[in-house]
């Protein structure tokens, strides 16, 4: 900033030779009354036209120095200065550079002083006065305070990467998002704190992918444990049955009783687990505690899309045997996947607009992992850099692992905890579409929707089992309202971005933001940027105080 002063400041001079002029005029006015009239005028008036417009001068250029002490105390505040001693010579500097005098003017004094956590600033300049006889003339005087930012930060970006988002959607989001994270870094660098910027990355769709890829080669099957397996996964399944009611997408036998392994299963013909995992069931899907193996409901179930009938259905990998079974019973059956998966390739499901997936148990687990929270901009710019877009929109399952990346309690519990001293935790939630669990269109589907993070729709994991889609996702944005008001009950400040969703309302984000002035609703995806940038400069909390 630089400040201007007025070009009447500046000129002093030539208005005085003006007065001068006129002055003289009336004095050589023969006209006796005129001569009376004149110099009763004179003595009346001429010292108050100046005195005031002194005072006028006076005014204008405090309101200047103002601005340069302002801009001077902000750029004290950014430096990353630890003593008085050191923020007052940046501010000295900058004020002089920004501070521009008229003739005659003078800086006195200035000072920049750090208390607590506030940059104080002072400076005074004594003005030309054009009546200095006439008037009492005191020096311009300002002051100005600036909140240095001591805080830590802890940011969560959950970024929508569902089939929608192919082309040039995802390619703007990772470009506004890699910049995003380039602003908040030159930010934090302005910090005297200790690693005062970490940064959580959450890829979602219809699932999240939490750990990359493992080999469950050294799975043991007995104990249901081994191979890198976190202790908060289920591969069981539990939560899907209530006593002997089983609504697992697997059973033994019709009407057993026995859980069925996940990993044994995916083991047993040759796969890996991909690191998806499905949404918790209710009450636990908007919750961030910890997973107990005492609470099934608690605990995380691997993603496991099982192999579907082979007749005219989507993920179809195995072959289905179990004569004399229904349709759902053989796609429930265990037994078929005793040996090596049967077949490999590729399908999609109703159109390329869901995005590609790979036959067998992880189709639809091609999202970039979850990236803990981390000081690591470049692992994250990585990370951003490498997303993929496929399946539907969960948006609840996105947000609250987004939640679970900054808070202090399981899954990850790598946040700070809660009232910390100076650590603001923020989730940016960005999406382009509305939450959706669709139909399938293909004839003799027995599932009544595709699989994903909510399982199949008969599973009831969403608290119904409609095959009306609006009713669906009345359901699921119905989670995201709660689990929008447990978030921000945390003191966590929430961004939420809406990209061309031309469909519906965008009341459910605008709600879900901590301030209206949060949620941005970005009609063309060129405008994505600028959103982020807006985002990272509202992050940016150093402000004027005074």
């Amino acid at each position: 900033m630089r400040v201007k002063l007025q070009d009447e400041i500046n000129r002093p001079t030539s208005l005085r030779a003006k007065l001068a002029r006129r002055l003289l005029a009336g004095a050589r006015d023969e006209n006796g009354a005129a001569a009376v009239f004149f110099a009763i005028s004179l003595i009346l008036l001429a010292p108050l036209s100046l005195g005031l417009f002194d005072i006028y001068l006076a005014s204008t250029q405090r309101n200047n120095l103002q601005d340069a002490l302002d801009a001077a105390s902000l750029f004290a505040a950014r430096s990353t200065g630890t003593t008085s001693a050191a923020v007052d010579a940046v501010g000295d500097a900058a004020l002089t550079a920004n501070l521009v005098l008229p003739a005659g003017s003078t800086l006195v004094a200035s000072n920049f002083s750090l208390v607590g956590d506030k940059v104080v600033g002072y400076a005074e300049v004594s003005p030309p006065a054009l009546a200095p006889g006439l008037f009492t003339h005191g020096n311009v005087k300002a002051n100005s305070e600036v909140v240095r930012s001591l805080d830590k930060l802890e940011i969560a970006l959950v970024l929508d990467n569902t089939g929608s988002m192919q082309g040039a959607k995802l390619t703007t989001l990772k470009d506004a998002a890699a910049s995003l994270v380039d602003k908040l870094v030159v930010a934090a660098q302005r910090s005297t704190q200790t690693d005062p910027l970490k940064i959580a990355l959450v890829p979602f769709s219809t699932t999240v992918r939490v750990q990359t890829t493992t080999s469950l080669a050294a799975y043991n099957t007995t104990t249901h444990t081994g191979a890198g397996i976190p202790a908060w996964i289920d591969p069981m399944g539990s939560s899907h049955w209530s006593g002997t009611t089983n609504n697992d997408i697997f059973e033994v036998t019709p009407g057993s009783s026995a859980k069925t392994d996940r990993f044994a299963m995916m083991k047993a013909i040759g796969s890996s687990w991909s690191g998806c995992v499905e949404q918790r069931a209710q009450p636990y899907d908007i919750k961030e505690d910890a997973a107990s193996s005492g609470t099934p409901a608690s605990m995380f179930i691997p993603y496991f899309w099982p192999d579907e009938p082979d007749s005219n259905h989507y993920n179809n990998y195995m072959n289905d045997g179990g004569s004399g079974l229904t349709t759902l019973q053989k796609e429930r059956r265990t037994g078929k996947y005793a040996g090596s998966q049967t077949r490999t390739g590729a399908f999609t499901l109703d159109g390329s607009g869901y995005g590609a997936y790979t036959l067998g148990p992880n189709a639809g687990c091609t999202l970039q992992p979850v990236i803990p929270l981390t000081t690591s901009s470049a692992s994250i710019k990585t990370g951003i850099a490498a997303m993929t877009a496929v399946g539907e929109t969960n948006i609840p399952l996105g947000m609250v692992w987004g939640w679970h990346a900054i808070s202090p309690i399981g899954p990850l519990a790598d946040g700070s905890p809660y009232n910390t001293p100076h650590v603001r935790k923020i989730i940016i939630l960005m999406t382009d579409g509305e939450n959706t669990m669709n139909n399938p269109s293909r004839s003799g589907e027995v599932n009544g929707s595709f699989y994903g993070g909510l399982g199949y729709i008969w599973q009831n994991m969403l608290g119904t089992t409609s095959s009306n889609g609006n009713t669906r996702a009345d359901a699921i944005d119905a989670r995201l309202a709660l689990l929008c008001t447990a978030v921000k009950g945390k003191d966590i400040t929430v961004y939420t971005v809406r990209v061309e969703v031309r469909s519906g309302t965008s009341t459910l984000l605008q709600n879900c933001a901590s301030t209206p002035d949060k949620f941005y609703d970005v009609q063309d995806v060129s405008d994505l940027s600028a959103a982020f940038d807006a985002i990272a400069g509202s992050i940016d909390n150093l402000r004027l105080a005074k």
